[in-house]
Parts: C-alpha cells; structure tokens; sequence
C-alpha cells in the first residue's frame, strides 16, 4: 500500500509538471486571442469615395379627400321680363357665365367667397370690391390686381362692362341687378324655376343647383416640401398646390382626380417639388456626429474634417450642400480613423 501511494505521488508531481507549461501557454493563448480583433481591424483598408450628386423631389404622402359644394338657389337682383335664358336643366354654370337676359340685359354669374351686397362706383372700397375688381378682371376689362379700392381704372372698366352688357355708354356704376352670385365654386343646374317670358324681382329663385365638386382637401404635414413650387399628384393626376391652403379648388383639376379616384371620397395623395433639387450625398456612414451635434465628413485618413449641415436623406444616405460634389469623402471614417473629431 506504502508502494502505491509512493507511485501516486510520484505520478501527481509529473502531472503538476506537465500542467504547469500548459497553465502558461493558455494565459498566453488567450491574451493573443484577446488582441486578435484589434490586428484585425487595422487590417481594415480605408474606403476613399466621393460626394455625388442627386435629385430630390420631398416626396411626400397626404391624406386626400373629395368636397362637394353646398347647394344653393341662386336669386335675381334684376326686375323685368326674361328676353333670355341661358341655362337649362343639367348644364354647369361658370364664373363670367351668362345666365340670362332681363330685358335685353345680360345678366352674369360671379363666384365668391361672399356676394356683393351694394352697388359699385368710383372710391368705393372693401371686400366687395375687389369681389367685383377680380371679375372685371376675369372678363378681360380690367388689367392689374384686385385691391379693393375702385379708382380711375375701376370705373372704365366697369362703364366698357355696362356698355357690352346693354346697362348703357358712360354708366359708371355696377349694379348688382347685372349679376348673380352662384357660391363659392361653379354649380350644376338641378332645375330652372324661370322660363322665357317670367317677370322676375330682385329675390327670384332662377335655379336650384345640384351638390358639385369644390375642391381636392388635403391633410397637410410638417415634412410638405416648401422650397419652390410644388404639385399634387392623386392617381396619376397632377396640378400645382400652394401648401398652407389645405386644399386644392382648381376646377379641371378637381374634376380630374375626382374621376381617377373612381367615386372614392378619400385616398392618398403625394406632394412633391414641381422642380427636382439638387444635393450632395454620401452614404450615411461616411457622416460623423460629435457629442456637440456637430456633422462632418472627413476627406481620407488623416485629413482635417470637413463640417457640413446634413439636408435630409434616409436610412442609407445623407443630403448634403450641392457645392460639396465632387469632394473626396471617406465612407468608413469610424473603422479607420483615430481622430473622429469634427472640430
């Protein structure tokens, strides 16, 4: 027994003996291990590209929505006979239309936020006039922009307007007898209530109007480009939009989307710069941000850093100043680089 356990120890020396070396050759296994990532990327080569150019449009993506007119009857202000009548059941009546004649004298339609409520002349001013300022216009007998005020100008349109329309030379005044206000849009005769030969009074009903197509609304966001004109596109019709308005009333154009959206109310629109605008961009990883927010690239290496204002982008890229194209920019600053610093 004494002879065994004299083998033991012999045999537990030898393998302490033996583990001892292998103890330290692990310990120096592991530390080259521990740096191997380290060696591994300085073996990272630096990737050198450069600033291209692009074009950006803002696509962006709204809510859309079809609106409908109220319907209205519109009323005379004009005594007399009907002579003529230029509207029946079905027809649309626009803006400058003439509606009627009372005897002998035309009468024309207006569209309006509001309608006149007196008579117009010379120095009158306000809302109404340059209700009436913006058809004299529209009717080619005005030149310039509604303002409000009827001066000089004004009042000669408004004496060419009464002599083409039957109200007599030189009659300086625009009566509201000579017109009639249809609402804020064209409308759609449902039914005409006069017929050749009626006696009319200010207040007579001359037709009630059918709902008609108002506007396309639009649900407008932050990120709606505002840089240049722009446009609105629904189901590949397109017409300029004025963002800030919330809704586009050109009447061709409403009409159009209205029908491509195939009597579906409401759908998805897309607003877009009417002209591309050209930027600069580089992947978003050749972008370095400091703990100060600010933005820079850096040219290769060991070049100082270029400091840019990032103008959008995505995911995968970063918008930059146009007049940054061409610039050499390295695309893997945070793999290869010591000093990421952009100050």
């Amino acid at each position: 027994m004494k002879g065994s356990g004299g083998s033991a120890g012999i045999a537990i020396v030898v393998v302490l003996a033996l583990v001892a070396p292998l103890v330290a050759v692990g310990v120096w296994v592991f530390t080259a291990s521990s740096e191997s990532p380290l060696e591994s990327a300085a073996d990272i080569e630096p990737l050198i590209g450069t600033v291209e150019t692009a074009e950006r449009y803002g696509d962006t993506n709204v809510a859309v929505k079809v609106e409908y007119a109220d319907a209205l009857a519109p009323t005379t202000q004009a005594a007399g006979t009907v002579t003529g009548l230029g509207i029946d059941d079905g027809d649309q009546v626009t803006h400058g239309q003439t509606v009627m004649q009372v005897d002998a004298k035309d009468v024309i339609a207006y569209t309006a936020d509001a309608p006149l409520y007196r008579d117009v002349t010379r120095r009158s001013t306000g809302a109404d006039i340059e209700t009436a300022q913006q058809l004299l216009i529209d009717l080619d007998y005005l030149d310039g922009e509604a303002d409000g005020v009827a001066g000089y100008g004004t009042e000669q349109a408004i004496k060419a307007f009464n002599e083409d329309h039957g109200y007599g030379k030189d009659n300086a005044s625009l009566s509201r007898a000579a017109l009639v206000w249809l609402g804020p849009a064209p409308v759609t005769v449902g039914e005409t209530a006069v017929a050749l030969g009626d006696t009319v009074s200010p207040g007579t009903e001359l037709f009630t109007t059918t709902a008609s197509l108002a506007a396309i609304a639009v649900t407008e966001t932050a990120s709606l480009p505002r840089d240049g004109d722009v446009e609105l596109e629904v189901m590949g019709v397109t017409a300029a939009y004025e963002v800030g308005t919330g809704a586009l009333t050109d009447p061709e154009a409403v009409a159009a989307m209205a029908e491509a959206m195939g009597g579906v109310e409401e759908g998805v629109g897309t607003i877009r710069l009417a002209t591309a605008q050209t930027v600069g961009a580089v992947p978003a990883s050749a972008v370095f941000s400091d703990e100060a927010g600010t933005a820079c690239i850096f040219p290769d290496v060991s070049g100082a850093a270029v400091v840019v204002e990032p103008l959008g982008g995505s995911l995968g890229t970063v918008d930059l100043d146009p007049s940054l194209a061409g610039q050499a920019v390295l695309l893997n600053p945070r793999e290869v680089r010591e000093d990421l610093a952009c100050g």
